[in-house]
């Protein structure tokens, strides 16, 4: 770090005073000198007598500090030395109803996606009639979501907040430039060790997107471009058939410090899946896909005793007709752009209805979207029906974490191993709790050791046609 060159210039801040042969005597008629005046007079002599001295010292000592801060940066064997000053990146705090809110100007973003969390949760117009969870006029999605989380989202977000600013504080270090949460900043390059780096392209892509009364949508662009395979993570060339596991995140966009820790501590290989409900969903989206994570949306389906256990706002339920079951997930899908696909989160009621389940693939499938079912439910008729439109569809074969316990976490990342070698491809949906991103992540570090392979959720979809 180089410091500015101190110029002073004292040639204008000088003073002469007169020598003492040079001193004039007043002239015998001049009026004779008051003892105030001569006082003052003298006062200002003194001081101009004592003037340059006192600019001198100070021209000297603050010379001295620039030049010896100057050499100690530069010639001092240290942190600092020719490095850039650190800074730290921590999650904002958040409030009873979400991360704490700042005054911005609304960006529309690219074909009217605003990437203003109140722009974000407008309720969708023309729907065909009142639902029964409606929101109150006065309510935006997400200020609703905050009240109608499910237990599973409750706990997701108490355990990020569970997070006391010591541990926090404990996890920062300070390497040069700055790294957030003891997480070096990735480097951008195109491989690395057989494995993709760097950040995926911006979305969304124009050619992608449909403006419709409910918002955004995603299209089929010309020559047959689908969304799925446009904002899919590419798998590098070579991989081998066997052995590749897929791991989805769930919950994402809820709890900002549990998104941001997700989006930071996990393999790039690891797709991740974002309600519907939380605020700036975009921007959160476009952070994940800077870190190279392709991302999904979760579609609210209706769950066995609903509506004690009620998913959220716009939830997709089988007493509806199916104009009110299509005008919902418009709004749902509406809500960010750029996900490959979408997973259903609960549903075990919903997807086993094949009139209310059909209709809601059809339309994903026109849009060329893929689907994934979690694997929470048995009897989900979401593969026959995926097969029968020709839906790109993938059934997770675990879920890894049914409890926050670090041994069933292992057993769970274990059984994908093994189902990975038998069958080729294996994948696991998980939640974002920090201990099950942690969990993931220092298990997906020792993979290429055994023999395995990290790949993204786009890359264990079947196609049927």
């Amino acid at each position: 770090m180089l410091c500015p060159a101190l110029s002073v210039d004292v040639g204008n801040m000088t003073a002469e005073s007169p020598g003492p042969n040079q001193i004039e005597e007043a002239p015998s008629e001049a009026p004779k000198e008051t003892a105030v005046e001569a006082g003052s007079a003298g006062d200002e002599a003194g001081a101009r007598r004592r003037g340059p001295g006192l600019l001198s010292i100070v021209t000297i000592l603050v010379a001295l500090l620039y030049g010896g801060t100057l050499a100690w940066l530069v010639l001092g064997d240290h942190d600092l030395a020719g490095e850039p000053v650190a800074t730290l990146s921590l999650p904002a705090p958040e409030t009873e109803n979400g991360p704490a809110k700042t005054e911005e100007t609304p960006d529309m973003g690219v074909d009217g996606i605003s990437t203003d969390p109140a722009q974000q949760a407008a309720p969708p117009k023309n729907t065909a009639h009142a639902p029964e969870d409606r929101l109150p006029a006065d309510k935006t999605a997400p200020d609703a979501a905050n009240d109608n989380l499910s237990p599973a989202e409750r706990e997701l977000m108490a355990a990020a907040d569970r997070q006391s600013a010591a541990e926090i504080a404990s996890q920062v270090k300070i390497t040069g430039a700055a790294s957030v949460d003891g997480i070096s900043a990735p480097e951008s390059a195109p491989v690395m060790h057989g494995r993709l780096s760097g950040p995926l392209p911006v979305v969304p892509d124009r050619a992608l997107v449909e403006s419709t009364a409910q918002g955004p949508l995603p299209q089929i662009g010309p020559q047959g471009r689908k969304p799925w395979r446009i904002y899919a993570r590419p798998v590098p060339s070579g991989l081998p058939a066997k052995g590749r596991i897929a791991i989805v995140v769930s919950g994402m966009g809820i709890s900002e410090s549990a998104t941001t820790h997700a989006i930071e501590t996990l393999p790039p290989e690891v797709t991740l899946s974002f309600a519907p409900y939380g605020p700036g969903l975009q921007n959160w989206i476009d952070k994940a896909r800077t870190a190279g994570h392709e991302v999904l949306l979760e579609l609210p389906m209706e769950p066995y005793g609903y509506p004690q256990s009620d998913p959220g706002p716009y939830t997709l339920l089988t007493s509806l007709p199916e104009k009110e079951n299509q005008a919902r997930l418009n709004w749902l899908m509406s809500r960010f752009a750029g996900y490959a696909g979408v997973m259903n989160y609960q549903g075990a009621r919903f997807s086993t209805s094949a009139t209310a389940l059909a209709p809601v693939l059809e339309a994903l499938d026109k849009r060329g979207l893929m689907y994934i079912d979690n694997g929470a439910s048995a009897r989900s008729l979401a593969p026959s029906i995926a097969e029968e439109e020709g839906l790109p569809f993938a059934r997770a074969d675990r879920i890894v974490d049914p409890q926050q316990s670090a041994e069933v976490i292992s057993n769970s990342l274990d059984a994908l191993e093994v189902a990975a070698k038998q069958s080729g491809t294996a994948l696991g949906v998980a939640s974002g709790f920090p201990a099950t991103v942690d969990e993931i992540n220092e298990w997906a570090a020792g993979l290429g050791a055994r023999g395995l392979t990290l790949v993204p959720a786009t890359a264990a979809i079947r196609e049927s046609r």
